[in-house]
């Protein structure tokens, strides 16, 4: 039996998606052509939790998901362009910071209880915590 997929929001406006991907297009995952960029991210590990940070600024919080499963999480949105740019009296002299959808795969090393999520964000970084999953022993008796 496959179960739906689950979201939840922990405060308002994070969209997260537990353990189902059929709404994240697969042609936009493997070709690269359709994706503007990817935000840049730290993976480190403390006191038995794995730590994400990812760097989102300029993304409103409702413009972007967040898929998870126990050994990766995906990151999938849009940066929107500012208005000024879409105007045709707009002369452009630099360009740098990338605009459009962005898609970033992050694999853990270890796995985790993703439903056990805590997150913040903060001066456009998204810091994402996951308690590393303990295995459970099973005693065998012999008999």
């Amino acid at each position: 039996m496959r179960r739906s997929s689950t979201e939840v929001k922990k405060k308002p406006g994070l969209r997260i998606i537990f353990d189902d991907m059929s709404n994240l297009p697969e042609h936009e995952i493997i070709v690269g052509d359709f994706i503007n960029w990817q935000p840049f991210y730290d993976l480190y590990i403390v006191n038995e939790n794995v730590v994400v940070t990812i760097e989102i600024a300029g993304v409103d919080i409702n413009d972007f998901s967040i898929y998870l499963k126990k050994i990766y999480m995906i990151i999938d949105g849009i940066r929107k362009s500012p208005n000024v740019l879409n105007k045709e009296d707009c002369v452009f002299h630099n360009l740098e910071i990338p605009y459009g959808r962005f898609n970033r795969r992050i694999d853990f090393p270890v796995p985790t209880e993703p439903r056990r999520y805590q997150y913040k964000i903060e001066h456009g970084i998204l810091t994402l915590i996951f308690p590393i999953l303990k295995e459970k022993i099973i005693p065998i008796e012999e008999g």
